[in-house]
């Protein structure tokens, strides 16, 4: 047996096997990397998404991933891309170093950045990767658990300039849950990042339970540097996560108010609407650059301002120069977004009795290989051709029966639907997500879905267009003023908060004033065939004098789909596990 030196896993390696993470092999009593330069994706992002809030801000990166990961932990964003990555490497895109910094030449990008899996499992590629791309005059950077070795980490401290680091907790326990055995190697590696001179910022996740080990996490990287920003991420229960585990917006808000008695620059990630983006100045509090929420661990600079400089004298630190514009993505790409459209496509494919993973894994290589995503992004916004992508996943997996019932019997129901709704009064509906001041946009399918249920969105006209949304002042709103407010399925806060918030910021509308703001089951609405249940949910809302029997919708629903029973059902944010 041979010891992989990469992380401090340290596997040990029989001959012709391969470690726990599945991404190296033993050959004649050598490690060797399984797919040398083969990635999954390869395309431009703005630095935000990775994310880094203090480096190069607004820059446009090139964003390159392989699949696989040495930690196993519950609740990963990355889940289907890290835990079946076995099936999905036969299908991976063979691209030479060069050719990729080619690309992020050509593409006019600051730098190549790794993220959306971990570089360890593909640390060669990496390496070689990097060298080259320094040649090119290109900046390197990459999203990382940060259990290297320190044989490894030697090896890349002269070739990267930016390096995000995952903490998943102060203590040992924290790391059992991941499958690994200690956070030491972790808070090791900050430091030697840190003393090297490399641009570091750290990831922190809050679920409900650990706010005594997240104060101790920062406490522990603000004595290695005061000047770290800190990444909070709120937990979003993804995989076979509990949903128990998701704390609210205002209570992650709370916590950030927390963190700030010891950190200078924390901030609050996966929360559509909260301020909590910004960065305030830590003497005078002033707010000195804006932001939004981009998508699960994004976000997106929103001023125009290149200052980091406040009006009191006080500079926040950052490393490089800002961009004039933010980059713009395309469709469903930047960080993490693609694997919310792996999601759905896992979503259809799960409702076709798909379960085996080679087959997923092939649909999402063809869907890259074929440019499909951007194509499945603009389709998933309509109820008509939602039924084109549930057709077309039947006939590239041979189950064309199984895709003519899901859509004969969404079909079915929504015309049910549109029969109870015909002739009434269509009230105002303003759709939002996390917040009541994140605003999804005017062509998104929830809104859709609106139309379809008997209401009239009011998402229209808005100033300016993000992803999935924009956040806007209270007073738009009351100019607005919805009869009724829905919260999307996907990432919510309790509608108690909801409440609470209207009024701290002053949202006076008939909505807040006759109690109907109401939040969409997870993964009722965007994302699965699971929107058919979220349309009846929808005219009981809407239409309270239309006898629905939601129970019993869903019951056929699942029955039919899922093989299961509805009262069996665990839901999280998953947009496929049922």
């Amino acid at each position: 047996m041979t010891t992989c030196s990469v992380c401090e896993m340290q596997c040990e390696i029989q001959e012709n096997r391969s470690g726990s993470c599945g991404m190296y092999t033993c050959h004649d009593g050598q490690i060797h990397e399984r797919f040398p330069n083969s990635y999954l994706i390869e395309y431009p992002v703005s630095i935000e998404t990775i994310p880094f809030l203090h480096f190069y801000p607004k820059n446009k990166f090139l964003q390159v991933s392989t699949v696989g990961c040495n930690f196993r932990c519950v609740g990963c964003v990355s889940d289907l891309l890290t835990r079946t990555a076995a099936e999905f490497t036969p299908s991976l895109m063979n691209t030479s170093p060069k050719d990729v910094v080619t690309r992020a030449v050509n593409e006019k990008c600051k730098g190549i950045v790794f993220a959306l899996n971990d570089p360890t499992v593909s640390f060669p590629t990496f390496l070689g990767l990097a060298d080259q791309a320094k040649k090119a005059g290109l900046l390197i950077g990459c999203s990382t658990n940060g259990y290297f070795t320190e044989e490894s980490l030697s090896q890349m401290i002269p070739v990267v300039d930016a390096v995000a680091v995952g903490i998943k907790g102060c203590d040992d326990a924290a790391y059992h849950t991941c499958g690994v055995r200690s956070s030491e190697p972790v808070f090791r590696n900050i430091k030697k990042l840190v003393d090297s001179g490399i641009h570091v910022e750290v990831t922190v996740v809050y679920e409900k339970g650990s706010e005594e080990d997240l104060v101790k996490t920062v406490k522990r990287v603000v004595k290695i540097s005061p000047e770290i920003p800190i990444l909070v991420m709120r937990f979003i229960p993804f995989g076979p996560a509990d949903l128990a585990l998701e704390p609210g917006i205002r209570a992650s808000e709370e916590m950030c108010d927390k963190l700030r008695e010891y950190a200078r620059y924390v901030y609050l990630f996966n929360s559509p609407g909260s301020s909590y983006l910004q960065t305030r100045c830590p003497e005078c509090g002033q707010v000195i650059v804006r932001r939004e929420f981009y998508g699960p661990m994004g976000a997106r600079v929103i001023d125009k301002s290149t200052q980091w400089t406040c009006s009191c004298g006080c500079t926040i630190p950052h490393t490089g120069t800002i961009a004039q514009e933010t980059y713009q993505e395309e469709g469903m790409m930047g960080g993490y977004r693609p694997t919310r459209a792996l999601e759905i496509i896992k979503a259809i494919t799960t409702c076709l009795d798909i379960q085996d993973e080679k087959t997923s894994a092939k649909v999402w290589m063809d869907f890259i290989s074929q440019n499909y995503i951007d194509i499945l992004h603009k389709k998933i916004q309509k109820i008509e051709t939602f039924y084109e992508v549930i057709a077309h996943l039947a006939e590239i997996t041979g189950t064309v029966h199984k895709g003519a019932q899901l859509i004969s019997y969404i079909q079915d129901r929504t015309a049910y639907i549109s029969s109870l709704v015909q002739n009434k009064k269509r009230p105002r509906v303003l759709y939002v997500m996390g917040t009541p001041l994140f605003l999804l946009n005017e062509d998104r399918f929830e809104n859709a879905m609106v139309r379809a249920a008997g209401g009239e969105p009011v998402n229209i006209n808005l100033p300016r267009k993000g992803k999935p949304g924009i956040m806007v002042d209270p007073a738009f709103i009351n100019q607005l003023n919805p009869d009724v407010i829905m919260v999307s399925g996907f990432l919510a806060t309790p509608v108690e908060d909801m409440y609470a918030i209207c009024e701290e910021q002053g949202i006076d509308v008939n909505a807040v004033r006759n109690h109907r703001i109401h939040l969409m089951p997870p993964s009722w609405d965007f994302g699965s065939p699971r929107f058919v249940l979220g349309l009846f949910y929808l005219v009981s809302v809407l239409h309270p004098d239309c006898t629905v029997d939601i129970e019993k919708e869903a019951e056929q629903f699942y029955q039919q789909f899922y093989h299961m029973s509805y009262a069996e059902a665990k839901p999280n944010r998953s947009f496929f596990r049922a």
